[in-house]
């Protein structure tokens, strides 16, 4: 059965799971606990399904950023440790979640980072043990490779730019030292992530690949699969030790709903609203429910701890002369080019204005890499032009050091006993030292590279916002800094009695309710999370697949 409509027959349905997300991680359980028959799913998505040709055409990303579509429209307190500044925190919200607006970047991380996982107590999270889910997800169109998967359900492919910056990028890294990668997305066991390489993006033959055009659109008529869009999930009641109840409010008029769970709840909203969920269902920190207003049901401090993001600087230079998409941003080519690939996955607007990766480990004692450089050919101005009336945009390009391990965590809070209330996020982002001299780092590695005789034919004269001076950098970063919007470790996994989840992912102090989401991780990774999230998916698929068989068989 696809997407209910009929909502008094909703609890005459008994379902063995209801998935609270349709985001990355949603779509993918939502899709392989189907493929047995006899496991009806009900899948809640707070948004609605959206085929958009702006998610579909990769270069329509740009706007969907600069209009905000699709999107929760978070946004963080004022942060002290950056210059007072609300940093936005761009969610998806629609069926695919941020796999649908994202930058289609696809990293699974270090080796080291699953190993590090395991050392901290989450059992069966060793690289060795993730690798095979990693490999399961996607279908990589690129040099075949043992380590890489050929027929998942989620295309990779190399990054299809010719733009020739790439090239001259690539020149600097080596000319400054740096190694080169292959694949970084095939590292045997042990091995290092470090090094410069072509990027790796979810498209599919021009398209861009969601967790719901990947996962779920292709099965969404399986009769043992439900799905409730444009619908939020606002409290879970419990009983004891088991969830017992779902109270929902469906469409623009918040029409109430309660859902009785007869099986087990999987929690998939993502590191912001999985938190914010199960506080307003009375489980999490005693002092925050209280100040809330909400009852308490479970005293679990580290519910919303720990989160954990990945901050970032752009650093920008003209361009000496233009490149090829500024050419095809002009009016009379877009025209042409936006609907051929939007209807066909043909031609440039299929080809993000990317295609390289960097890594660099700063502390060599460490097997993980401290920073991670993304790099764009155009500027985040970018936009369709025509001769009469203008030359275009002032053309550039950028590269961005990524702080990937900060030593700065922050919090999600409710904020009141209204559902519909967003969370209060304070990340604490770059309140710690270290965490501004490895950026700091990441700024000379990045400047270096590009003053190297590579760049010659293509970086300008003029000077970029850079300071000179440690102090004006110092004061730079806190200005401009913003996330790469990788939240994620508000609901840790972990074998201490702080964790709220267990390595199995079951919540702590409850039977039938389980956490699959960026939320679980004990650690950021060493790259963009989306890659790591279906992973987590995947390998919570298989887990509750046996779970329900041994119920069935009982």
């Amino acid at each position: 059965m696809p997407f209910l409509t009929e909502m008094n027959r909703l609890n005459s349905e008994v379902f063995d799971y209801i998935i609270v997300g349709g985001g990355s991680a949603g779509c993918v359980l939502a899709s392989r606990l189907t493929e047995n028959s006899s496991c009806s799913v009900l899948l809640i998505e707070s948004g609605d399904e959206s085929r958009h040709p702006l998610i579909r055409v990769p270069t329509g990303v740009g706007v969907v950023w600069k209009k905000k579509l699709f999107d929760w429209k978070l946004k963080s307190t004022k942060a002290p440790s950056l210059n007072n500044r609300e940093i936005e925190l761009m969610r998806g919200k629609l069926l695919g979640g941020s796999s649908a607006i994202n930058a289609m970047s696809h990293v699974r991380g270090a080796p080291a980072d699953y190993d590090g996982w395991q050392n901290a107590g989450c059992d069966g999270w060793s690289y060795g043990d993730v690798a095979p889910y990693f490999k399961k997800t996607e279908s990589w169109n690129g040099k075949k490779n043992t380590l890489r998967g050929v027929d998942g359900p989620l295309a990779v492919s190399p990054a299809a730019s010719s733009d020739l910056l790439f090239d001259a990028w690539m020149a600097a890294a080596k000319s400054s030292g740096h190694a080169t990668i292959d694949d970084y997305n095939a590292l045997a066991e042990g091995r290092l992530l470090e090094g410069f390489a072509p990027s790796q993006q979810t498209i599919d033959t021009g398209f861009r690949a969601t967790s719901w055009s990947a996962y779920l659109a292709k099965n969404i008529h399986r009769p043992n699969l439900h799905v409730l869009k444009n619908t939020h999930v606002t409290k879970i009641r419990f009983d004891e030790n088991r969830a017992r109840g779902l109270e929902i409010a469906l469409g623009a008029n918040r029409r109430k709903l309660l859902i009785n769970i007869d099986g087990a709840i999987i929690l998939s909203a993502g590191a912001f609203h999985t938190p914010h969920l199960l506080m307003h269902s009375g489980v999490g920190p005693e002092g925050v429910l209280k100040s809330a207003g909400v009852p308490l049901v479970l005293k679990a401090e580290n519910i919303g701890r720990n989160y954990r993001d990945h901050l970032a600087v752009q650093i920008n230079f003209g361009r000496r002369n233009k490149g090829p998409f500024h050419e095809e941003m002009r009016l009379d080519r877009v025209a042409l080019n936006f609907p051929l690939a939007a209807l066909f996955g043909k031609g440039p607007m299929t080809q993000l204005p990317g295609g390289m990766h960097g890594f660099v480990r700063l502390d060599k004692s460490k097997d993980a890499p401290d920073l991670q450089f993304l790099f764009r050919g155009a500027p985040k101005y970018a936009a369709p032009w025509w001769p009469i009336f203008s030359k275009g945009y002032e053309d550039g390009f950028g590269i961005r050091p990524v702080l990937l391990h900060p030593k700065s965590h922050g919090h999600i809070e409710v904020i009141n006993a209204d559902p519909f209330e967003a969370p209060k996020i304070d990340g604490q982002y770059l309140s710690k030292n270290e965490d501004i001299e490895k950026l700091l780092d990441g700024i000379n590695i990045a400047m270096e590279m590009a003053d190297d005789p590579a760049m010659r034919n293509f970086k300008d004269n003029k000077v970029n916002s850079v300071p000179l001076d440690r102090i004006g950098r110092i004061n730079w970063i806190r200005q401009t800094a913003v996330t790469a919007h990788h939240p994620c470790g508000t609901c840790q996994m972990g074998s201490d009695e702080a964790a709220p989840v267990t390595s199995e992912l079951r919540l702590k102090g409850f039977d039938n309710v389980f956490v699959v989401d960026a939320s679980v991780f004990p650690r950021t990774i060493s790259g963009n999370i989306n890659a790591c999230v279906y992973m987590v998916a995947e390998k919570a698929s298989d887990f509750l697949k046996g779970l329900h068989n041994s119920d069935q068989k009982n």
